[in-house]
């Protein structure tokens, strides 16, 4: 019986838009001998993916679907710090730990990476090394972003600046109006958890935007928003840039006060 060489990438994978994408393209790129395909891991809703302070070893690339990065303090309390979105690489180094627990917030596909063939990637690619390294800064900024959010901004604009990043992240459907409709697959429980605040608080944020005819409700998971920029500008964030400095983002704050108010 003929073997059948199994090629490091699957067919499926080669055209792939999502960002952590060039890391597979380039694993196909090296032809490595007994280079293991990319394995397609499926997580139901809230199961576990990986947990905090054990040696999983694996990276992987999200495919489908949104985690929740949580941290489990000294009294037992959890908390959710970030999010991992579709193309954001997950997971450590073969010999490192997770200091975070990582928990499917939706149902997620995840191409994960095998671990032998990562090591001799890291060990004689130097550009495997440099886009993992530049995947991994690109969501420390996005972090250090949340992190700035959550000690700068009120809760109001959490909850607004958490609909901004949805618009810019999550899947959008633009209206010929300049407005938008965005699917936010994330249960009311997470958005609370990741704004740092309590799902009654976004209820009555929401029904003041339906209000003034800024946000409506369509569904339990799409929203229509009449203007991102202005609602970027209501939460203090900086409308032209995906991920602003801490001092732009204070500086559009300062600006808007008086709309924030209104």
């Amino acid at each position: 019986m003929p073997q059948t060489v199994a090629r490091s990438i699957p067919d499926r994978c080669l055209h792939c838009a999502l960002r952590g994408a060039s890391l597979c393209r380039l694993v196909e790129a090296a032809d490595l001998p007994r280079a293991r395909p990319v394995r397609l891991r499926r997580i139901p809703r809230n199961g576990l993916v990986f947990e905090q302070g054990k040696q999983h070893g694996t990276i992987g690339m999200l495919r489908r679907g949104y985690l929740r990065k949580e941290r489990l303090n000294r009294v037992g309390r959890r908390t959710v710090f970030d999010l991992a979105f579709p193309g954001d690489i997950i997971g450590e180094l073969p010999g490192h730990s997770l200091s975070y627990s990582l928990e499917a917030a939706t149902d997620a596909e995840i191409c994960v990476f095998d671990d032998r063939t990562v090591r001799r990637m890291m060990a004689t690619d130097g550009q495997f090394r440099l886009g993992l390294l530049q995947a991994t800064a690109d969501q420390l900024a996005r972090l250090q972003e949340t992190i700035w959010q959550r000690g700068a901004l009120t809760c109001r604009e959490r909850i607004l600046a958490f609909l901004v990043l949805s618009a810019r992240a999550m899947p959008t459907t633009p209206r010929p109006d300049g407005s938008i409709i965005v699917t936010i697959e994330l249960a009311r429980k997470d958005w609370a958890a990741f704004s740092n605040t309590t799902v009654e608080s976004i209820s009555r944020v929401m029904s003041q935007l339906s209000e003034k005819g800024l946000v409506k409700t369509l569904a339990p998971d799409r929203y229509w928003i009449a203007d991102p920029a202005f609602l970027a500008r209501l939460a203090g964030m900086d409308p032209r840039a995906d991920c602003a400095p801490p001092q732009a983002a204070m500086a559009a704050r300062r600006h808007n006060r008086r709309d924030i108010a209104a």
